[in-house]
């Protein structure tokens, strides 16, 4: 992969070690090589190379506004921003100058962060994208960048894989539920599959029994913005449950393929979790929800 930018007086070049496999995992390492040509004598105050990662996100803001007659208006705006962090960075010459015709290449080795949050270009108020950046920094002038993407993923990890049975109702004195599942980490395109395990203390009517996929992504700068996704699944209408008489209802969801995965940036997440709900007429529902972890894709 490589990027170029001409400035006019300089061109920055820029190569990464993977070209026919333009992706990384947290935890290894971008190898770049930066090539820098001078057209024309160029004064720079340094040559640098940075590991970036870009986060963009949308939060709610509040203003306060006086009217005329002396009254105070509050409103919420949403609004856009982003947050730049400069992950690794070398320094590639001093302040000096470059005389016509002058090149030379430079090698660029940045560590990616074991934490570091991968990449989610479809997200709805998050977003994140990592890049290699090259700059000639000039004074007084506009520098010359070069910057090229690179796609972070992350896989599973194994901490949360175990078979087992997981979640915990909100009214256990209504009734005891549980999801008998294979594992909590997912990866985007999976079949997630398991059981809705019902295991009823009193006797009561539910209009409805049913599964909920959600994946919901939050800001938490300012007065805070959220946005939630659900993917609804019916596993059973009207049915009457009776203490003793335990309900076990396999279930199937698909992850879909282009949604975010799970994340912890700067000022945003990205959540997933699996809600099993039994619909309640008349009063609230009873209901339980575990987390998932959802990954890019396995190694």
């Amino acid at each position: 992969m490589f990027d170029f930018l001409r400035g006019g007086k300089a061109t920055a070049a820029i190569t990464v070690d993977r070209s026919l496999q333009p992706y990384y995992y947290a935890g290894e390492t971008v190898r770049a090589r930066v090539e820098l040509q001078v057209q024309r004598e160029l004064t720079i105050t340094e040559a640098r190379a940075q590991l970036v990662c870009r986060e963009k996100y949308q939060y709610r803001d509040q203003s306060r506004d006086i009217d005329e007659d002396g009254s105070a208006h509050s409103s919420i705006e949403k609004k856009w921003a982003t947050h730049e962090q400069v992950v690794q960075q070398r320094r590639l010459l001093p302040e000096g100058t470059l005389p016509n015709g002058w090149g030379q290449a430079f090698d660029f080795v940045a560590p990616i962060p074991a934490d570091a949050p991968p990449t989610c270009p479809n997200g709805k108020i998050v977003n994140v994208e990592w890049f290699v950046k090259a700059t000639l920094a000039r004074k007084l002038a506009r520098d010359i960048e070069a910057q090229l993407p690179i796609q972070l993923l992350s896989a599973p990890t194994g901490a949360a894989a175990g078979e087992g049975e997981y979640g915990f109702s909100n009214e256990p004195d209504e009734a005891t539920l549980s999801f008998a599942l294979p594992s909590v980490e997912w990866c985007l395109g999976d079949t997630a599959q398991g059981t809705f395990v019902v295991r009823p203390q009193k006797g009561f009517d539910v209009s409805e029994v049913r599964l909920e996929l959600v994946r919901q992504e939050h800001v938490s700068r300012g007065k805070g913005n959220t946005f939630r996704e659900t993917k609804p699944v019916k596993l059973a209408g009207r049915t009457r449950l009776q203490p003793g008489q335990e309900l076990a209802i396999p279930f199937r969801v698909t992850i879909p393929e282009t949604a975010p995965v799970t994340l912890r940036a700067h000022y945003s997440t990205v959540t997933w979790s699996l809600v099993g709900i039994l619909a309640r007429p008349l009063r609230r529902d009873t209901y339980i929800e575990q987390e998932l972890f959802v990954f890019s894709r396995r190694r």
